[in-house]
Parts: structure tokens; C-alpha cells; sequence
């Protein structure tokens, strides 16, 4: 299952990969839960809640879950148009209307980005086997099966590091933490509500080194979190990062407090 819009740092190509590392856990959090791809692409858990700092990100997911009829037309009515991506930043007089309008920024912008910018749109042919109005309404396809996954989910909107102390002192929880990557492994911005800076992940290292819970972290190798996280079990995933049409790779990098189950291979010795 994959998330109706796009967004900067989501984790849809390895969420699969994602899922399949998690520890053994009752309730599953995500502090900066973005376009869900990973709770998306998991089993359900008997508890599951989400948290995003990004008041209008929350509106759309919970406009999603109340209205989802609604919600899928007013999008699947919207017209592929930069006028309708340039409006989309203006105030919204109603929770239908703003989500609609999270929804035009992350879909028609550029990069799945909420700041403003570029429309996104094709003009060489050869760009893309398919046109921007077909996306869109892949997006919208997409909704119904997400309502499903969403109507069991706890939607919270609160800084990450006050969902990280109050969830991280349970045991049963798997806290699965997705930050904005750390400035220096990164080329550009994209964030909303950005911690480029060491200081905002320090303070969040430090809260995760205090939790009774499972950890799994995301993020970019870093001698930052390498060293704080020197104690615990790390793996690394071979992926790639797309932006205007050019793909670069990367490796993302999880650590967790707990171990990460590992499938075998055809070459590892089973007996």
C-alpha cells in the first residue's frame, strides 16, 4: 500500500525493507509520521499512533479518515494547473479545503515539498511514460485502501521529542523515528519545519538513549549518530534519491536498541 501524495524524505522505495526490521512490538509510533509510507507498508498493530509537527499534514490525514468520499472528489475534481498549485498556498476557509490544498502543494509541487515551490509538470515527452493528470489521479486511487489502514490509527500533532518522552517509557512501543536528515549529509532543504542544525538532533539522540521502548532510527551515516548510537544494532539499505528527473544513490542507514531480525539468504548456513 502506498501513500496518495508525495513527500520530501518519505520512505516509500524501502518501506517494505523498513517493516521487515522491526522488532516485536504492541504499539507503534511514528514522532515525525510525514506521508506514513512505512506504516502503510507494515502489518497492522494492536496499537498504532502517528505524530507529525505539521498542523495541515495532520488536517489531510484526518480529513482523510472523517471524509474520505468527500476528500476523493474534491481532488480527483482538481485540474493538473499552476494557477490551482499557486492558490493552493493561500488560507484555507474550511478542513476540507485546506487538506485539498496540503494535498495540491505535495502532489503538483516539486519534490513532495510544502514550501513553495516550482510546479511540477512535464514538457519533454520522453521525461515521463506518463502525464502529470494520470499521477494525479493514481493519487486519488490510492485513498480508499488508506482510509482502511487509518481508521485504527491515533493521529497526534506535537513536537517529536515530547511524543518521544511520553511513548519511549513503555516497553511494548516501537518508536519508529524518521527526523528531517541531519544538514550535513544532505544536499538541500525541503522541510517544512527543518532541524538541519546538530543541536535539534543531540536533543533528540538524548531523549532515544533514555527510552524503555524500541528505537528504530532513520537517517543518513553520520559520526553524529554513529557515536551516540555506538551500542546499537545498525544496518544499511541501498537506495536511491530522485529530484527533477535525476537519481542519485544513497544508503540509508537504521540503527534500533533492539536487534533487527535478518532473513537468510540461499547462501547462509541453515543447519
Amino acid at each position: 500500500m502506498r501513500p496518495p501524495l508525495v513527500y520530501f524524505g518519505g520512505k516509500t522505495l524501502l518501506a517494505d525493507r523498513i517493516a521487515a526490521l522491526m522488532p516485536t512490538h504492541g504499539h507503534y509510533v511514528e514522532p515525525f509520521c510525514g506521508s506514513l509510507a512505512v506504516l502503510l507498508a507494515k502489518p497492522p498493530s494492536p496499537h498504532e499512533t502517528v505524530n507529525d509537527l505539521d498542523q495541515d499534514l495532520i488536517t489531510f490525514w484526518r480529513v482523510l479518515r472523517d471524509r474520505p468520499g468527500d476528500l476523493a472528489r474534491v481532488c480527483a475534481l482538481t485540474p493538473h494547473s499552476r494557477a490551482e498549485h499557486t492558490v493552493s498556498y493561500e488560507p484555507a476557509s474550511t478542513d476540507l479545503e485546506r487538506a485539498r490544498r496540503v494535498w495540491v502543494q505535495l502532489t503538483q509541487g516539486r519534490a513532495g515539498i510544502r514550501t513553495r515551490t516550482g510546479w511540477r509538470h512535464y514538457q519533454d515527452p520522453a521525461g515521463s511514460t506518463g502525464s502529470m493528470p494520470d499521477y494525479l489521479s493514481g493519487y486519488v486511487d490510492r485513498m480508499p485502501a488508506v482510509v482502511d489502514r487509518l481508521l485504527g490509527v491515533s493521529l497526534e500533532c506535537r513536537p517529536a521529542t515530547d511524543v518521544i518522552a511520553d511513548y519511549g517509557r513503555h516497553p511494548g512501543v516501537l518508536l519508529y523515528v524518521d527526523p528531517p536528515y541531519l544538514g550535513s549529509t544532505r544536499t538541500s532543504g525541503g522541510y517544512l519545519h527543518d532541524m538541519a542544525n546538530e543541536p535539534e538532533h543531540k536533543e533528540m539522540l538524548t531523549a532515544l538513549l533514555g527510552c524503555r521502548s524500541a528505537v528504530m532510527l532513520s537517517g543518513y551515516a553520520s559520526d553524529l549518530y554513529d557515536d551516540a548510537l555506538s551500542g546499537w544494532d545498525r544496518v544499511e539499505i541501498p537506495t536511491a534519491t530522485g529530484q527533477g528527473g535525476k537519481w542519485s544513490g544513497r544508503t540509508e542507514v537504521l540503527w534500533c536498541n533492539r536487534p533487527m531480525p535478518r532473513q537468510q539468504t540461499l547462501f547462509e548456513d541453515v543447519s
